[in-house]
């Protein structure tokens, strides 16, 4: 049933008729043929088993017209029980009919090859890669003689049976006639040889149809594992392998991506995840180049690591690989590094003393990261250590099926380049001199010369030709990015077993004092080079890093292994590490755990923010609101500040094509800060702006935080002058961190770098961000040394966009549609995403006096495109520039700032403000000059709700007060949600079940009411229960959150913490407090 006939008919069961008859879940049995559904359609399989998990039954179907490495565990609903299913036919007694019996022996034998077919390849070597009968054209011209070679092996190289072993070696290189195929393909491979060997058709032949596998028991052995969650993947094994039976019946198997160790019970997967301190392989570092790291690591060393390699491996292997007996053996792991850790690409093992030679056992890559040139870095690898070792090298036989296509692609290409060498040289070459410059063995270097026709035999001579097509084929390759080994790069000495010891070769290496190794069994890290060890054991290391104590496992002092080398890059990935808790927990009733990482980790120190946090807990008297302060506060400084430069020197570092302006005049000189927003590795504008805003006032206090709030506002302005429209950026072109992708397809106009540019929605607030950040600087310190040539630039490109966005869709004077400078089509199925009518929005009205933005604070579009909250935020802070540069002498820049801001004022007053029947005279959302308004808020700040905060006008103000209450009720909002558990704003970015923390905060702030404001307090304090603020809170179910890493939410917290401490300080430090401020 794998294959198929040749012509397609179906092959399940014999070619007797079956019973037919409706089944139900409960009555169908093994070996029954029913109908299930397969890649969306239904398709003929036949059930080989059964098995009950706890989500309920679960068959195992072999497809017709599929290859068996294609079957698979389904469940009850993919089985249709509409269609008549064919039951099976009793067993007949075959000792009664020896007529059969014996018609079956002679078939059987009649399609097994003879024993000599079995020993030779002639016949699959002929249809894989049939040799030329006549010379090639091109032997005339390479003259790549070898006959001494040739002539030699023969001559020494012949074996009992008459054959030289250079042809018994092909057998080992390349699976015989008999060893993989069906029947079917069998007699398909009599009728038709191909007339040259395809690496894609071979893949694809072993993707849809009959397998080369070297163990086909393998292949039809019934998976015991459904699925595997490993790391962000889901993985679907195709090999049975010998888990624990307990873990057969679960739907899906959890496995570490860093120790391996794997679980059947989420929960408690979630437990070993808080716990798990490994973030790389076990072993010594020997290979670093860009992001892929090689780990060595030794069987006998870490048993268990490698025995849960073995395991994980067995699931995408049909033949050998190891479990217990992992002693004899090194493994290779490749591995790419991220900021979470090092993550499993791929392995090979090694026997530590082979007697053939082999420089590999098993090979395997991911399979989600196959057919990404994976595997030949690992083939490549394992030949850069032969060299090394001064060895030939050759994998272990047989190969896998896909194991021998990568070899054979590896092989050719090498021998391929050789040659193109050799021939533009005109030297003759050798079998020999071929296997020593490749460090391959000469079967291997003659199985390839056959299996891609480049061995001839003309005129009583053995000749070495370069097919035409191969010449192209490599011409085309040669366009194609592939990876590559650097053999500069590797580290390492080939180490030397004996029955009581072993030595590692990095103690030898001459650049081991640059490197470090780790010594479990001592807990601290050394060097090499015997440098001086840290005061510090692991173990309190392990303690402060993580937050909890780590479990070492016992090994000796020579199981030594070299961890990352920059301290940053063991630190643990923010996103996962505040997902969890970490001791010591408060001690109020909430039991908020401490999630400040180590101070070796955090991104940027102070001693002033500090100080902050001690002066402001040491005087609380609810445990639980220090814990939270404690945490928020330093929230941006301790985990975001990915980049930060006081620009005195030359960083010596630029990202080629990125900024579009990094040559002009005084681009990214000075301070330079790039503050990501959290969980996601880029800078909005205006959560960068609100992240820093808490420590504004301890600029003039701190040089530290004044440089860094210096770096930011000339970072901003940067991003500015490059793309105005845009509101998340990539790193800074100067700070040598690697760029990343919003997975998503945008059509944007004015176009965009990527490089300098993560999104580019335009959202006015994130021009009025900018300008704020200078403005708050300014108001605490009273410098304007951030006033040059580049902030100017960038203040009057502000003004550029305003212009811009301040015209109709129509033209005014003829009606005609004008184009908007600014238009962002995204390919998605959510209306918030995108904008309508072709990018541009809905029509907006001439003479407003506002200004368009196209999406709102919370990156969704705008419906009606003058939003004003953005437009009222836009005023105040134009105004505030203004006098700044007025007091820099910059009078007539600051004229235009003014007359801005007085429009955009008298535009929100005359146009934002609305009647509503049962609240008055209210604000609007947004409006479009026609008339027509949207009633609401959304939790993200600029909002309406906010409006006093930004300046706009004062908390008694009558329209606010309508405003406001009209927001804080569910009857003037759509998007105040309540709860059993949780209530606030939200906003349709996130969905109708989450409200934010973040609009508690601003009502808090925009409050007089204690009552009120201790309710929103609490209701926060309640929500972090991972001891930080998120994002959004389920409003049922207050344990459910988005973004455990939110760094803007952490700010406003603090912010509404010091804004308290100073004006209602009862309210934090108990009755007859005195106020607090910074």
């Amino acid at each position: 049933m794998a294959s198929g006939t040749p012509g397609g008919e179906p092959t399940v069961g014999s070619g007797e008729p079956r019973i037919k008859s409706l089944a139900t879940p409960e009555t169908i049995t093994t070996g029954c043929i029913a109908w299930v559904e397969k890649e969306g359609q239904p398709r003929r399989a036949e059930i080989l088993s059964i098995k009950t998990t706890k989500s309920g039954k679960q068959f195992y179907c072999n497809f017709d017209n599929f290859n068996k490495r294609l079957d698979e565990w389904v469940p009850v609903a993919r089985l249709d029980f509409t269609r008549e299913v064919e039951w099976p036919n009793p067993e007949k007694d075959k000792l009664k009919d020896p007529k059969t019996k014996k018609a079956t022996t002679a078939q059987s034998k009649k399609t097994q090859p003879s024993k000599k077919s079995q020993k030779r390849p002639g016949k699959r070597e002929q249809s894989v890669a049939s040799e030329a009968n006549t010379p090639h054209p091109w032997t005339a011209n390479i003259p790549l003689d070898f006959v001494e070679s040739q002539n030699r092996q023969k001559s020494a190289s012949i074996g009992p049976d008459g054959e030289s072993q250079a042809r018994a070696s092909v057998d080992g290189a390349t699976p015989a006639g008999g060893d993989d195929m069906d029947v079917d393909e069998r007699e398909t491979e009599v009728k038709k040889e191909p007339a040259e060997f395809s690496r894609e058709v071979e893949i694809e032949k072993l993707r849809t149809s009959g397998s080369m596998t070297q163990n086909p028991t393998e292949v039809s052995r019934i998976r015991n594992i459904s699925k595997v969650q490993f790391g962000r993947f889901d993985l679907y094994p195709w090999y049975f392998s010998p888990y624990p039976e307990v873990f057969s019946q679960e739907d899906v198997v959890f496995i570490c991506e860093f120790c391996l160790c794997y679980y059947g019970d989420e929960k408690a997967f979630a437990r070993h995840r808080r716990k798990c301190t490994l973030q790389h392989p076990p072993g010594n570092e020997i290979y670093r180049n860009d992001d892929i790291s090689f780990f060595e690591i030794d069987g006998r060393r870490q048993r268990t690591w490698c025995r849960n390699l073995c395991l994980l491996s067995k699931m995408f292997l049909d033949h050998k690989t190891l479990y217990y007996d992992v002693d004899p053996f090194l493994f290779y792991v490749m591995t790419t590094r991220t900021e979470k850790g090092c993550h499993l690409l791929g392995y090979f093992s090694k026997e530590k003393e082979s007697a053939e030679g082999y420089n590999l056992a098993c090979i395997l890559t991911m399979p989600q990261y196959q057919r990404k040139g994976y595997g030949r870095l690992l083939i490549q690898f394992s030949y850069e250590l032969s060299r090394i070792e001064g060895k030939l090298g050759s994998p272990e036989k047989p190969l896998s099926d896909l194991g021998l296509l990568s070899y054979r692609q590896y092989w050719s290409e090498n021998i391929l380049e050789l040659l193109m060498g050799y021939n533009e040289r005109e030297e003759k070459i050798t079998i020999e001199a071929i296997s020593t410059a490749l460090a391959m063995t000469t079967q291997d270097v003659e199985h390839t010369l056959q299996a891609f026709r480049m061995q001839v035999y003309h005129k009583s001579d053995h000749k070495i030709v370069i097919p035409e097509k191969l010449i192209q084929q490599r011409e085309k390759s040669k366009l194609k990015r592939k990876r590559t080994v650097d053999p500069t790069k590797i580290q390492w000495k080939p180490p030397v077993f004996t029955a009581s010891s072993r030595t590692w070769g990095c103690r030898k290496c001459p650049n081991s004092e640059k490197i470090l190794c780790f010594c479990p069994e001592i807990a601290s890290f050394k060097s090499a080079a015997n440098l001086p060890e840290p005061a510090m054991s692991l173990r309190s290391f392990a303690a402060s890093l993580l937050g909890l104590s780590a479990t070492l496992a016992n090994a000796s002092p020579d199981d030594e292994q070299r961890p990352l080398r920059d301290y940053h890059r063991i630190c643990p990935d923010y996103t996962h590490y505040a997902a969890y808790p970490h001791r010591p927990f408060s001690t109020g009733p909430r039991e908020l755990p401490y999630q400040r990482p180590s101070k070796k980790c955090r991104t940027f120190q102070s001693d002033a923010i500090e100080k902050v946090i001690e002066d402001v807990t040491s005087r609380m008297k609810d445990p639980d609101l220090a814990r939270l302060f404690e945490n928020a506060f330093p929230s941006t400084t301790d985990t975001t500040v990915k980049f930060h430069t006081k620009g005195k020197e030359d960083t010596g570092f630029f990202r080629m094509g990125s900024f579009g302006g990094f040559h002009d005049e005084g681009a990214w000189q000075g301070p330079q800060s790039f503050i990501i927003t959290g969980d996601i590795i880029a800078e909005w504008l205006r959560d960068s702006t609100n992240q820093l805003r808490p420590y504004q006032p301890l600029a003039k206090k701190d040089p530290a935080i004044h440089t860094l709030l210096l770096g930011a506002i000339n970072t901003q302005a940067e991003y500015v002058i490059e793309s105005p429209y845009c509101n998340a950026f990539q790193p800074p072109p100067i700070s040598d961190l690697p760029i990343s992708s919003n997975g998503q397809e945008d059509n944007v106009h004015p176009a965009y770098e990527p490089q300098a540019v993560f999104e580019c929605k335009y959202e006015l607030d994130s021009l009025a961000h900018f300008l704020a950040l200078g403005n708050d600087f300014y108001d605490h310190t009273s410098s304007v040394e951030f006033i040059n040539k580049r902030w100017i630039r960038a203040v009057e490109t502000v003004l550029n966009v305003l212009t811009e966005q301040s015209k109709s869709t129509f033209d005014p004077k003829t009606g005609e549609f004008q184009r908007n400078e600014y238009t962002f089509s995204r390919r998605t199925d959510i209306g918030t995403e995108t904008l309508n009518l072709r990018g541009v929005g809905n029509p907006l009205n001439w003479g407003t006096g506002l200004v368009r933005s196209a999406f709102r604070p919370s990156d969704d579009a705008t419906i009606l495109g003058f939003f004003i909250p953005a437009n009222a935020q836009m005023a105040v802070e134009l105004k505030r520039a203004s006098k700044i540069l007025t007091a820099a002498g910059k009078t007539t820049l600051a004229q235009k700032l003014e007359t801005w801001s007085a429009k955009l004022r008298d535009g929100v007053l005359e146009h934002g403000v609305v009647r509503h029947k049962k609240y008055g005279d209210v604000f609007a959302y947004e409006v479009d000059g026609y008339g027509s308004s949207i009633l609401m808020d959304d939790a993200n700040y600029p909002s309406l709700l906010a409006l006093p905060l930004m300046g706009f006008c004062e908390v008694n103000d009558p329209i606010y007060q309508n405003t406001r209450k009209m927001l804080l009720e569910k009857s003037g909002n759509p998007y105040y949600l309540e709860g059993n558990a949780f209530k606030g704003i939200g906003g349709p970015h996130i969905g109708l079940r989450n409200a934010w923390p973040m609009s508690l905060l601003i009502q808090a702030r925009t409050s007089n009411d204690d009552k009120e404001i201790k309710e929103c307090i609490d209701l926060v304090l309640d929500s972090a229960k991972l001891g930080l603020v998120h994002e959004s809170i389920d409003v049922q179910h207050i344990s459910q959150y988005t973004r455990s890493w939110f760094a803007w939410a952490n700010g406003v917290f603090a912010s509404t913490i010091l804004d308290l401490a100073k004006r209602k300080p009862h309210l934090v430090f108990g009755e007859g407090a005195a106020p607090y401020e910074i």
